[in-house]
């Protein structure tokens, strides 16, 4: 590097944003997270400095605290922004040869979907092969309580990133079946966890019966959702669980697309 540019660079650095950034950088790298006492080793930093990086991230909502360990970890708004930049490049690519897969194997149309803060978005939709189908614009928005794609990412989630997201979020009444208490609907995220798949009965619009399974990314981390839905009279309840078994396993084949080694 010339002189003139290493002066430039000097000259245009912003130490603190820099220092954040490390920190960021580092946290990608741990898993379980670290204390601020492991930060502030890692990185030479002195107490005050790392004190004060790592207090505006979390203020910022990029970085998070267990109050328990004192583990700091990357957000889900940190996840959130690396997966609208890899969307479309990682996950839809990896994903739309299983999709159509799985539309072949049960002839409806199927979703994938993510969580982004207290919303989901479609990322893509195969086409059911009948003529009455549900068709979904990529982009559209969901609600997280009355959708499989959000149960099934809200189950896999860590317990307190699950719990913090369920108290920014109303759980608003769409129809009958809507479930609208935060016990029951906890109770429901449990059963999601236990089967490996969720179910939409007619939660979110009328007659629409849908079931979905969630996607795991290298570090078991619950990035997106994948799903099928249907008429009701084509998706019955008896079929639940033989379907949503079905929806696990070409989920799962994303996941391991994805790096997640499963155990």
């Amino acid at each position: 590097m010339s002189k003139q540019k290493a002066d430039l660079k000097s000259e245009y650095n912003v130490p603190n944003l820099e220092r954040g950034l490390m920190v960021i950088e580092i946290l990608a790298t741990k898993k379980d997270g670290l204390t601020l006492a492991e930060i502030t080793e890692a990185l030479d930093l002195t107490k005050t400095t790392a004190f004060r990086v790592v207090s505006t991230l979390i203020f910022k909502n990029y970085l998070q605290k267990n109050e328990t360990t004192k583990k700091i970890t990357l957000s889900r708004k940190m996840l959130t922004l690396g997966i609208s930049a890899m969307n479309e490049q990682s996950i839809v690519e990896m994903s739309i040869d299983v999709m159509r897969a799985l539309r072949d194997e049960l002839k409806e149309s199927v979703m994938l979907g993510v969580l982004l803060d207290a919303k989901g978005t479609i990322l893509e939709q195969v086409s059911s092969s009948y003529p009455v189908k549900l068709f979904v614009e990529p982009g559209t928005q969901f609600n997280i309580h009355s959708s499989v794609g959000g149960k099934s990412i809200l189950a896999f989630l860590p317990k307190e990133e699950s719990n913090k997201l369920l108290k920014k979020i109303t759980l608003t009444k769409y129809t009958k079946n809507t479930i609208t208490s935060k016990k029951e609907f906890k109770e429901t995220l449990s059963l999601v966890k236990q089967n490996g798949y969720a179910i939409d009965n007619g939660e979110d619009i009328q007659g629409i019966h849908c079931i979905g399974a969630p996607i795991f990314n290298e570090s078991g981390y619950p990035v997106a959702a994948l799903w099928i839905t249907a008429p009701h009279g084509r998706l019955p309840h008896e079929e639940f669980h033989k379907k949503g078994q079905i929806v696990a396993k070409y989920a799962l084949e994303i996941s391991v697309k994805l790096g997640f080694i499963s155990q």
